[in-house]
């Protein structure tokens, strides 16, 4: 904790050394619009700093707004140069300003800066954005810039940033948290988080945005925050796209294409995707059930194959009727399938009888289905620019087919084997409407309110393998007809203000949740309602120089799904039964979270320290049920805290090669009460990830990543650790338009995952090895999608 303490510390100080500014009282401004120079978009909170020409003293400071504009105030007659500053760009000055009595307002126009450039003497390195850049709310990845990701996921690229942990299984956790919103576009996805990580494709990803404490516009779900996965789309006019084509070693291939058509008044895209990802492997267990005064054993060990195959199309219509309104429709259409194979050896005895039943175990788990989406998007701007109204609407459909097939053969006779199916379709309306007034250059205000409605069935059955009729025998009391719905309204307000380098966002959202579950072939009903409360200040504050120290603080909730709720016994295979709990209650979570982003000469450097508190903390909870039987339930089972460190640190060592270098280390603890017996874990946890960029030439690139994670706690049982290491060989053949990279995921073989849980009444052990290193080539082809832009400096009016 030695690291946290000096970090408040220096935040401390740092504010009070920065704490006074002294403006200049004179008559003349100087204003302008600060712009990307690859994207064109524009730059938010970049720092604008004029220097008097005579002895270089501070005159005025700005920071940029929303659509990139500064304007800087009471400036006195005289020769100036402007400095523009902002983490991940090249310092961008523009000398000869000059103020004179009778033209006092001068205007720069558009101005572009760069992503950081190195320029040594006999050297020159082409400009590239450093991978995560800041904002007031969030984390910015350029999902550009981890090569060793391009031909993955989305959950590849979290695996290379900071604040995210991936296991080698693809489960996504943010800041320790597997309870967290995954947006697409700003919308819900139509698939939960982990499976919409693991399936959309990274080419066809811009950028990721990582937001650990929202702002109250965002729907407060989610413990740890919100990832929102912005999709690759292109401003030229004419057409465009990008086609990508996959192709790796154990089954994994696929492709997908994106491509639009511009016109100042329409827009048109259209995109297809096939992903195909197999992981063989090996997994290994070891089990302990005490019943009373008997101990059984079972032991298993064998082959595993996990495989994920989806595919979709998406499209899209813009309408822009004038400057003022615009419309935007847009759909998806896909199928998904997850399947799981393994060819497991087991043997069984107990304490009593030790004499050892060895068996063979087939498992076949396949869970497929369609999905949809319809969405629509209209924005009406007024006059005053900022302020406009935006609704969105849209709907969502999928399908969930499961089934899961065990079989027990011992010498090649059957002796038992379990099936189990769940069927149900589920659809989801969301509705949203917000509303933006800017009341002076800095000042705005926000309001907004949110319908979401969630309806689905599951159709639960079991069946036994009975060994007289060898077949298959329906078993009607674990075979249920559940319901499930949950319908919230939600509104919100935020207001935001700027007081030279101070910046203040605070904001109030309110929630009202209703939700039935209802098992209707018993008719039992189970109702909950409630209001909720979220209130979240966000706070940042620009030194010159470039440093900026922002502050956060967010309430979130984290509620259970349906499946915690189904108050029936569900089995997924012979050994292992699970039963929700309709009486469960929600986490609420308060979240705090001080950082300071700053450059000491070409390095530059991000402080975080955070807090987060969870009231009424929901976990799984492993038991036995019978004799080599696991159940597994859900429950509130009492509080956790986190009180943890961040840093990342990007720097060029020598003039090919970028380094990033990104750590987190947190004190977790968790602590209540299991089957009425109080308990209290705790452990401090942390993990470092080095992503380097080797570029040799202009057209070829190497990047080399390695990521440590250390062992954890959970309330029943400790994760151990693992190391990993990606290499990625990128090749432009026909300068940016045809890439090829080759990636090699674990290079070493290292990533292995070991986990031991253990209760009064069972003790289990697993571990489970995923083979590698998993090879794979990519190909990519764009077309007009990199245009220059022509900037204007020193004119009176923008371009």
């Amino acid at each position: 904790m030695i690291i946290v303490r000096m970090t408040l510390i220096s935040l401390i100080l740092i504010s009070v050394t920065y704490a006074q500014q002294t403006p200049v009282d004179s008559g003349g401004t100087v204003t302008g619009r600060v712009y990307d120079q690859e994207t064109g978009n524009p730059v938010e909170f970049a720092n604008v700093i004029l220097f008097s020409s005579a002895d270089s003293s501070k005159s005025a400071l700005d920071a940029t707004g929303r659509n990139g504009e500064f304007t800087l105030r009471h400036i006195r007659p005289g020769f100036y140069f402007l400095q523009i500053q902002i983490i991940g760009y090249a310092l961008r000055v523009i000398d000869q300003i000059h103020i004179l009595r009778l033209r006092r307002a001068y205007n720069l126009g558009r101005i572009y800066i760069s992503p950081t450039a190195i320029r040594l003497p006999n050297v020159v390195s082409e400009g590239r954005r450093s991978a995560v850049t800041y904002e007031l709310d969030k984390q910015v990845i350029d999902v550009s810039q981890i090569k060793t990701a391009l031909a993955g996921t989305a959950a590849d690229v979290l695996e290379n940033v900071p604040s995210v942990n991936v296991d080698i299984n693809g489960n996504v956790s943010l800041r320790g948290s597997s309870s967290f919103q995954v947006l697409v576009d700003g919308r819900p996805s139509v698939m939960n988080a982990q499976d919409a990580l693991q399936q959309i494709p990274a080419s066809s990803i811009k950028s990721i945005e990582i937001m650990t404490n929202p702002t109250a516009k965002y729907d407060a779900s989610g413990s740890a925050g919100i990832i929102n996965i912005v999709l690759r789309k292109n401003s030229n006019l004419g057409l465009s796209g990008i086609v990508n084509l996959m192709g790796g070693l154990d089954d994994k291939y696929g492709g997908n294409f994106i491509l639009q058509y511009k016109t100042p008044f329409l827009s048109y895209d259209f995109g297809l995707d096939l992903n195909r990802r197999s992981y063989p492997g090996t997994n290994k267990q070891e089990k302990q059930f005490i019943i009373g005064s008997n101990t059984s054993f079972l032991n298993s060990d064998g082959n595993m194959l996990w495989q994920r195959i989806v595919s979709g199309v998406r499209g899209g219509l813009g309408f822009n009727f004038d400057r003022s309104d615009n419309l935007t429709l847009g759909g998806r259409y896909g199928t998904r399938a997850f399947h799981r194979f393994a060819t497991l050896n087991f043997s069984q005895w107990t304490v009593e009888d030790p004499q050892k039943l060895y068996y063979l175990d087939n498992t076949n788990h396949n869970h497929s289905g369609n999905f949809y989406e319809l969405n629509a998007n209209y924005q009406h701007e007024f006059g005053k620019n900022g302020h406009e109204i935006v609704g969105n609407v849209s709907y969502q459909y999928s399908s969930s087919d499961e089934t899961s097939i065990s079989t027990a053969t011992q010498f090649a006779t059957q002796i038992g084997g379990t099936k189990t199916t769940e069927l149900g379709p589920q659809h989801e309306l969301r509705g949203n409407i917000d509303y933006t007034l800017p009341i002076g250059k800095y000042e705005k205000f926000s309001a907004g309110s949110e319908f979401f409605s969630r309806i689905y069935q599951d159709i639960n059955k079991l069946f036994v393998f009975d060994t007289t009729t060898s077949a298959f025998d329906f078993q009607a009391p674990y075979s249920h007809d559940n319901n499930f719905n949950r319908t919230r309204f939600a509104a919100y307000s935020m207001f935001s203000d700027r007081l030279d380098s101070l910046q203040v966002q605070i904001g109030f959202r309110t929630e009202y949740t209703y939700q039935l579950v209802a098992q209707t072939d018993t008719n039992q009903r189970f109702t909950f309602s409630r209001w909720d409360y979220f209130p979240s200040l966000h706070t940042s504050y620009s030194f010159a120089g470039g440093t900026q120290i922002m502050a956060s603080y967010t309430r979130r909730i984290d509620r259970p799904d349906g499946g915690d709720l189904e108050p029936f016994y569900s089995w997924f295979d012979a050994n292992n039964v699970h039963l929700g709990n309709p009486t469960v209650r929600p986490d609420l979570i308060d979240s705090y979270d001080v950082g300071v982003q700053t450059g000491v000469g070409p390095i530059t450097l991000s402080n975080d320290v955070y807090y987060r508190f969870t009231h009424d903390k929901r976990k799984d909870i492993f038991s036995v049920y019978a004799p080599n039987v696991t159940l597994r339930t859900v429950a509130n089972v009492g509080t956790d805290q986190s009180l943890g460190y961040e840093f990342g640190v990007a720097f060029n060592p020598v003039s090919i090669w970028q380094l990033n270098l990104m750590g987190d280390i947190y004190d977790y603890k968790i602590s209540g009460v299991i089957a009425s017996i109080p308990f209290s874990n705790e452990s401090v946890d942390w993990n470092i990830k080095s992503n380097n960029t080797f570029s040799f030439s202009p057209s070829t690139e190497v990047q080399l990543n390695t990521r440590y994670y250390s062992p954890s706690v959970t309330a029943q049982g400790t994760w151990g650790g693992y190391f990993t290491t990606d290499l990625a060989v990128k090749q432009e053949i026909i300068g940016k338009t045809l890439t090829l990279t080759l990636q090699a995921n674990d290079l070493f073989s290292t990533g292995r995952r070991e986990f031991t849980s253990q209760g009064v009444d069972f003790y289990n052990y697993n571990y489970y090895y995923r083979r590698a290193p998993m090879v794979v080539l990519n190909l990519r082809y764009t077309f007009n999608n990199y245009k220059s832009h022509t900037e204007s400096i020193g004119g009176q009016s923008e371009n």
